[in-house]
């Protein structure tokens, strides 16, 4: 219930539901004009769920931000595929709707943009890191980078038996030094009652720094004669003095009898830290709240692997197909299906949360209050593809139809915004935004029918042909100027 105090802020529902009206029917038209009906309507579905997806993220409960981040990053993906495309009106329109759409939804302010940003960051990050990972996959960066890392490492040390002899100590040294830094994190990991550090490092106190120098002197002098042409020659030799026992550590060092289980153990201790590593990265990432944070990275976490199931048959082919007539054939063969999809992706976020403060920035002057951000952005991105539609070939009045929607938007949008704030969202408002809606539809009417009378009557009377440069030049002019007027009249 509504009070003078007390009441729910946000622009007034129907003249923003009339202005999210104009711009879908305004962005269907373009679509129709400029041949990309499918895109557009793709984009507009995409609108619809991100506008769902913000309303979502107002909410405090973490299943509720889940379904806003997927909604988000979902409908994000309409417009990632027709910019593949290049489809620049479909984009335009996209954005346009959605910012009329949110701003008839929510209210902007900061408690809104936060949790949005908070989604867009943390979602763009997960699905940066899945095209960096589908990279390396699909270059095998991994897994040669592993076999030959595997491969140069047992040729050094199984080269001859002095080799086996030096590689076995520097194994045993290096375990026990991993054993200071892994014990203790296993110690926080296993149950309370196993106390893994008092079992391990009381029994193995092994580190390279308490190592006897004489030792180290040692280790360097057979390390130096692994490195000669005849130190190995010389150790087989001592071998075979020894006899039957040369014989057996001969056999020691050859079967792996010793070397196996040795770095199976470093190996172990390996993965420990490296889990403790991806541990500390992902904490550091999560922050003070992982559940939240998942929560808000929910729309990436779920795309990363459906770009994943894209790029595995029977979907490789048709996907491939799509991508290279839209002239992506080269990246998708540099860099794989999987990371151009996430990498498409992540970058249109990334702009988005990039370029909102710049934008409504820009839009400040343009509206007489915050609350109608969106509605300013959503009309100004209308007037940019009413230009972007006119350089492709729409027709004159498709242009002139858009640039007065474009104006109507603004205009209802800014009025929902305003009572919205002064009033509340729902105060009985509904006589008078009639009569502005009304009046405002019938001012766009006329100016329609005023450019098109002058484009088709009065034009082909009066003025002999022109170039098309002068032609676009001119429409451009008169549109920026009808603009700046309807801005100087409002203040």
């Amino acid at each position: 219930m509504s009070t003078a105090n007390n009441f729910e802020r946000g622009a007034t529902r129907f003249s923003s539901t009339v202005a999210a009206l104009v711009a879908v029917l305004v962005g269907l038209g373009l679509g129709v004009a400029t041949d990309t009906t499918a895109s557009v309507l793709g984009v507009l579905a995409g609108a619809v769920l991100v506008a769902l997806g913000v309303r979502a993220l107002q909410r405090e409960s973490n299943d509720r931000r889940a379904a806003g981040s997927l909604g988000l990053v979902v409908g994000t993906v309409a417009f990632a595929v027709a910019a593949l495309f290049g489809e620049a009106v479909a984009v335009l329109v996209g954005l346009a709707v959605t910012a009329v759409v949110v701003n008839a939804t929510v209210d902007l302010d900061e408690a809104v943009a936060k949790p949005v940003r908070q989604t867009t960051w943390r979602s763009a990050t997960v699905l940066a890191v899945g095209a960096v990972l589908a990279v390396g996959l699909h270059a095998n960066v991994f897994t040669t980078s592993a076999g030959l890392l595997t491969t140069g490492i047992v040729e050094i040390a199984t080269t001859h038996d002095l080799a086996r002899l030096v590689a076995l100590q520097v194994e045993i040294l290096a375990i026990g030094e991993l054993l200071f830094w892994a014990v203790p994190v296993l110690d926080r990991w296993l149950p309370a009652d196993s106390d893994v550090r008092e079992a391990m490092l009381e029994r193995i106190d092994l580190r390279v720094e308490n190592v006897p120098r004489i030792y180290w002197a040692f280790l360097g002098g057979q390390f130096v004669l692994a490195m000669t042409t005849w130190g190995p020659r010389w150790f087989a030799g001592f071998l075979g003095v020894l006899g039957p026992m040369g014989d057996a550590v001969q056999w020691l060092l050859r079967s792996g009898v010793l070397h196996l289980p040795v770095a199976t153990v470093l190996l172990g201790l390996l993965v420990v830290l490296v889990a403790r590593m991806i541990q500390w990265l992902f904490v550091g990432w999560a922050g003070s709240s992982p559940p939240r944070t998942l929560a808000h990275a929910t729309g990436g976490i779920v795309v990363v692997p459906i770009a994943g199931v894209l790029a595995l048959a029977p979907f490789a082919g048709p996907v491939t197909e799509t991508l290279s007539r839209a002239g992506w054939s080269q990246t998708v063969a540099s860099l794989g299906t999987s990371a151009t999809l996430l990498g498409v992706v992540a970058t249109t976020l990334f702009a988005v949360a990039i370029l909102r403060t710049v934008v409504f920035r820009v839009i400040g002057p343009w509206v007489t209050t915050d609350a109608a951000g969106g509605f300013a952005v959503g009309a100004a991105l209308l007037f940019v593809a009413a230009l972007v539609a006119a350089e492709t070939g729409a027709a004159p009045l498709v242009v002139f139809a858009t640039v007065a929607g474009a104006l109507v938007v603004h205009d209802l949008g800014g009025n929902a915004a305003e009572l919205g704030s002064q009033i509340g969202r729902v105060a009985e408002t509904r006589t008078g935004e009639v009569a502005h809606t009304v009046g405002g539809l019938a001012v766009a009417a006329v100016g329609i029918v005023l450019a098109t009378v002058s484009a088709y009557v009065l034009g082909p009377i009066s003025t002999a042909a022109v170039p098309a440069w002068r032609a676009r030049l001119a429409l451009v002019l008169v549109l920026v100027a009808v603009v700046a007027f309807v801005a100087l009249i409002k203040e």
